[in-house]
């Protein structure tokens, strides 16, 4: 009872915080050009201006529904796994919305993946500590390279911090695999799209579908 009401409570907040995200982007945007460049705007004209602008829609009373809902299918699961899906839900329906991420819930989840490591699991760390240190060196290192050589960029900085984030989470074999259901997710989205609208997709948000693979790696982590 206690998480269910911990659930809507979080809903409660992730509504606000998804309406109030552009307003502090804003705000924290306009204080840093105010530093290096002289503004003749004052901060409400710069939010005016600002392409980037609160989403209000009904789709934000659906945290009502998908937490308690992942509560109940995940319910068997550690408190700090559990608060890490809901997080997930958040980070998913802000990227749709805004194609940006809220960084300090990206290292929210960071610490409850840690604080599961150490205190709610007999799992040997040692594989997961190994996790972390390939997939921080192939984000860190290969995919910038191949950036440079492909002179392309590919995958945003809110998602490598996630994958990151996720990382000592799962075994490395574990990883690559929700590395790569994300991938064909993301694929099989954009062929639908193409399908449908007969067009490229312009721009694709992609933590909906890191969301969605650490999802389908949590159902291998309820107790039988």
């Amino acid at each position: 009872m206690i998480l269910l009401f911990l659930s809507l409570l979080l809903a409660y907040w992730f509504k606000y915080e998804i309406t109030a995200f552009p307003v502090k982007t804003n705000q924290q945007s306009y204080n840093d050009i105010k530093m290096l460049y002289p503004l003749n705007l004052d901060i409400n004209a710069f939010i005016k201006q600002s392409n980037l602008q609160p989403k209000h829609s009904s789709l934000n009373n659906l945290f009502f529904l998908t937490l308690p809902i992942t509560l109940f299918i995940f319910y068997s699961l550690s408190n700090p796994l559990l608060f890490i899906l809901f997080i997930l839900i958040y980070l998913a329906q802000l990227d749709y919305y805004y194609y940006l991420t809220d960084i300090k819930y990206i290292a929210i989840i960071f610490l409850l993946v840690i604080y599961h490591l150490l205190f709610k699991t007999s799992e040997d760390i040692y594989p997961h500590l190994f996790s972390f240190f390939i997939i921080s060196l192939f984000f860190a290192v290969i995919i910038p390279l191949v950036n440079l050589i492909l002179k392309k960029s590919g995958l945003g900085l809110g998602d490598i911090l996630l994958f990151i984030a996720l990382s000592p989470l799962f075994e490395l074999d574990q990883m690559l695999r929700l590395i790569l259901y994300a991938s064909l997710l993301g694929l099989f989205f954009s062929g639908l799209y193409w399908l449908i609208k007969k067009q490229k997709i312009v721009r694709l948000p992609f933590i909906p579908f890191i969301s969605a693979s650490t999802f389908l790696l949590f159902i291998d982590k309820i107790p039988p």
